[in-house]
């Protein structure tokens, strides 16, 4: 591995970190205290859109990826999947709790999943099947929490 190479996968590891970040500090917050992260963090909107713009970058990188790949079939078809989550993360916008959170975890576990099979099959980096599956792990966490908040 070049050097170039491990710095960008070390930047891609660092802002994923930061893009969990919100994820993290809004359920703890939906724990200890519901009232402020209402009233001063934006409570369950703000959480869900945030929630919902993520997974629907996720699909945005895999449709990025599609891009790349040659066999125009399968490129087709790797496009096609990647307008599930955002289509998802739309309709958790449009409904109500639980089922919105719910829905947004569901796209996650499927984003997550996806990414780690693509990766073990080639089709992605294995450095980006494991820090999916680390960052996707905490997300799904957060969600937990809020939905128990």
């Amino acid at each position: 591995m070049t050097r170039e190479q491990s710095r960008m996968i070390a930047t891609a590891w660092f802002l994923a970190g930061l893009g969990a970040i919100p994820f993290v500090v809004m359920a703890l917050a939906s724990i200890v205290s519901p009232e402020f992260t209402a009233v001063h963090l934006g409570g369950d909107a703000a959480f869900l859109g945030y929630g919902a713009v993520i997974l629907s970058f996720m699909g945005g990188v895999r449709w990025g990826r599609a891009l790349s790949l040659e066999d125009p079939a399968r490129a087709a078809e790797q496009m096609i999947l990647s307008v599930a989550p955002s289509l998802a993360a739309w309709l958790a916008l449009l409904i109500d709790r639980p089922w919105s959170l719910l829905l947004l975890m569901a796209g996650f576990v499927l984003q997550a999943a996806w990414d780690t099979n693509s990766a073990r099959n080639g089709l992605l980096p294995g450095w980006f099947g494991r820090l999916r599956l680390t960052i996707s792990t905490i997300v799904i966490a957060s969600i937990i929490l809020v939905m128990l908040a």
